[in-house]
Parts: structure tokens; C-alpha cells; sequence
């Protein structure tokens, strides 16, 4: 009998009864499809089998273009079903970026964000259909209005992505999966090879930070047993993240000589590369995490004063690792206790993330 269960994001359609109805054989593509993308990379991730389905929609030789910041346009470029991506330098679509807008000439626009300014992005852009959830004072800038993102709702009981899934629903989809294919990052061996891993080795990546803060955070030194463990057992270990993860780096290679601290080195595509080069991945919940499960790697994942229900990883093969109090989900970014400070995370131990990971490696078709 398996220790651990494979996690399979929980899905639930959200309108229901009479709701917004789009034909998307009557509706005028124009050139094609915008997404406005999301402005995390979590949350990107997130939203990639729903921007998927929608572009199923989208008729030849039309165009799927993402909007979206700069900072997450190699995530979009990885997705092969995408025609262009247009990044944004700030916040907002600059006046380049509307010219831009104006030149692709998209038919409908998706606005994935729940923000004004998101919606304001495609507003005045040329773009007949523009689709979103209302609130927030943006329902004059959409011609269709999905209802109200329902901030708290769902928490426990199904996943974010089913949020996201509304908007192909509205042109009629009726599949409620996360059916995405992979990113795919070219010259990625290459590329990882150049910043140390080199290929025939079993590499292990972990990424132990968490930009949402220490409540996410499971105890480095418990990364490090990982570490251990793998270097002794099975190849070698990579530690990825940003600059300020460099010090968490520094305690694993330490511990595990031999051990790279790639925390800080990399850029986005430079990441996506390690990652797709690794036999499996250790993660918190963090953008990591969500980028190896978009890339289709293997991983264990860590929760701590988060949902996994909501916020799973999508895609590859994932055990998530949980043992929460009874004050946990909290979505603390700092744990308030004084009696046992960040319990959620001290009661998952380094030998469970070791057997978790022993199980994941077993090939599906031996279990």
C-alpha cells in the first residue's frame, strides 16, 4: 500500500445555472485571442490550463498573445500554443505597448487579473470582446462580466485554478481538468549544463525559500538531511532561488559538500532550464514549486500556513507534505504562536520528505 497519494488539483465549476454565454464560432476573432497574464509567477502557473482551453477556441490562422510583465514573459514563451507575448516594463501597458495592441489587432481579450488596472490594460485597445469578472469599479471597461471573484470562497475545498477555468466555460467548455501540455524551455540541457549541472547525474533541486515569507518556509537545516540523503543515495544536489535565499543555500552546501548553490544566479529561463534538467524537486509553496509541476517534473512539496487544496502545484507527478495544527491554514506570512512557532512546519520531518521522495521515484507502472 503507497505511503503518500499523487496530488490531483480538486476542480469545481463555479457559475452555475444561467450564466454568460459566448459562440465562439460568432464571435469576430480579428487576429486572435489576448491574455491578460497575472503579474505572479505562482499565479501564472495557476492559470495555464485555462488559458490553454481558451486558446483552443481561437480559430487558424488567428493569434494567442499574452500581455503580460516583462519579468514572467519567458514563462509565456515556454508555452508553445502561444503566438506572441508582449511584456510590459511596469506595471501598466505603456504607450509602446498599447501601439503594440493596436498593431495584433485581437478580436477578444481575456482579463485574468481582478484588478482596475489589469482591465484598463485592454480598454480603448481596439479589442471588441474583452472578458472578466466584475468589481473593483472595472464593469464599464469589459463588454462581458463573469461574476465577482469571491475573495475567502472555496478555501479547503477545491482549486484556485477553477476560478480560471470560467473563462473558456463561457465559450462553452465543458472540460474541468488541468489539461496543459508542458513548458518546454529550448536548449535547456544546454543551458543547465552551463551553469553546473551536468547531464547523467541524478539531480535533485530544492528550493527552499518562499517569497511569501517564513510561514512557508519548512527549516533549512531539514533541506539540508535531504540533501544528505541524496548525495549518499542517488547523485547530487542544486539549490535554486532568489538573491535573498543565497544564505539558506550557503547552510545545505555546508552541510553537503559538493552540493550547488545556484540561489540568486539565474534568471528566469535560467531556472526554468535547471529545473527541467532535475530527476525531482523539493519546494516549499512557492513559484518554484508551481514552475517544475508547469515544466512536468516530480516533486515533494511543503505546506505549511497555506492551502494545498487551493493552491496545489499543476502538472508532473507531486506528493504534498502537510501536518497542520489546528491553527493551520492561517495564510500568516509570519506565525503569530509564542508557544510553538511555526508548528505547521517543525512537525513535517526530513525523513518523511525522504520517503515521499523514495515513493515518487518508484515508476508509475511498478506500484
Amino acid at each position: 500500500m503507497n505511503e503518500f497519494a499523487i496530488y490531483e488539483p480538486r476542480l469545481e465549476r463555479q457559475v452555475t445555472g444561467p450564466t454568460l454565454r459566448l459562440d465562439p464560432t460568432a464571435v469576430e476573432w480579428a487576429n486572435g485571442l489576448l491574455i491578460r497574464g497575472t503579474n505572479w509567477l505562482g499565479d501564472a502557473l495557476m492559470t495555464l490550463p485555462a488559458a490553454y482551453q481558451l486558446s483552443r477556441f481561437v480559430p487558424e490562422p488567428c493569434g494567442v498573445f499574452v500581455l503580460c510583465p516583462a519579468g514572467l514573459a519567458p514563462l509565456w514563451e515556454a508555452a508553445d500554443w502561444v503566438s506572441c507575448v508582449i511584456p510590459m516594463a511596469g506595471k501598466r501597458a505603456d504607450r509602446a505597448v498599447s501601439n503594440r495592441l493596436w498593431q495584433l489587432r485581437p478580436g477578444v481579450a481575456a482579463v485574468f487579473p481582478n484588478s482596475f488596472g489589469a482591465a484598463a490594460d485592454v480598454w480603448r485597445k481596439g479589442i471588441p470582446v474583452r472578458l472578466g469578472r466584475r468589481g473593483r469599479f472595472r464593469g464599464p471597461l469589459l463588454t462581458h462580466r463573469l461574476p465577482p471573484w469571491p475573495r475567502g470562497h472555496g478555501v479547503g475545498q477545491w482549486h484556485q485554478l477553477s476560478y480560471y477555468l470560467d473563462f473558456p466555460a463561457a465559450f462553452g467548455s465543458t472540460t474541468w481538468d488541468a489539461t496543459c501540455p508542458p513548458l518546454r524551455v529550448p536548449d535547456a540541457a544546454a543551458r543547465a549544463a552551463e551553469l553546473g549541472l551536468e547531464p547523467g547525474t541524478d539531480w535533485l533541486v530544492l528550493a527552499p525559500g518562499a517569497a511569501y515569507g517564513p510561514a512557508k518556509q519548512w527549516p533549512t537545516e531539514r533541506f539540508a538531511e535531504v540533501a544528505a540523503w541524496w548525495t549518499a543515495e542517488r547523485g547530487r544536489v542544486a539549490i535554486v532561488g532568489t538573491p535573498k535565499e543565497r544564505a539558506a543555500g550557503d547552510v545545505v552546501t555546508e552541510k553537503v559538500p559538493g552540493s550547488l548553490n545556484l540561489a540568486g544566479s539565474t534568471d528566469l529561463t535560467g531556472l526554468m532550464a535547471l529545473l527541467t534538467a532535475a530527476t525531482a524537486v523539493v519546494a516549499n509553496d512557492s513559484g518554484a514549486m508551481h514552475l517544475a509541476a508547469g515544466l512536468g517534473r516530480p516533486g515533494v512539496a511543503i505546506f505549511g500556513s497555506t492551502d494545498p487544496v487551493a493552491t496545489g502545484p499543476i502538472g508532473g507527478r507531486w506528493i504534498i507534505l502537510r501536518d497542520p495544527p489546528t491553527c493551520a491554514p492561517c495564510f500568516q506570512r509570519t506565525c503569530p504562536r509564542t508557544d510553538f512557532p511555526y508548528e505547521c512546519l517543525h512537525r513535517i520531518s526530513a525523513d518523511t520528505a525522504i520517503r515521499a521522495l523514495q515513493e515518487l521515484l518508484i515508476p508509475p507502472t511498478a506500484l
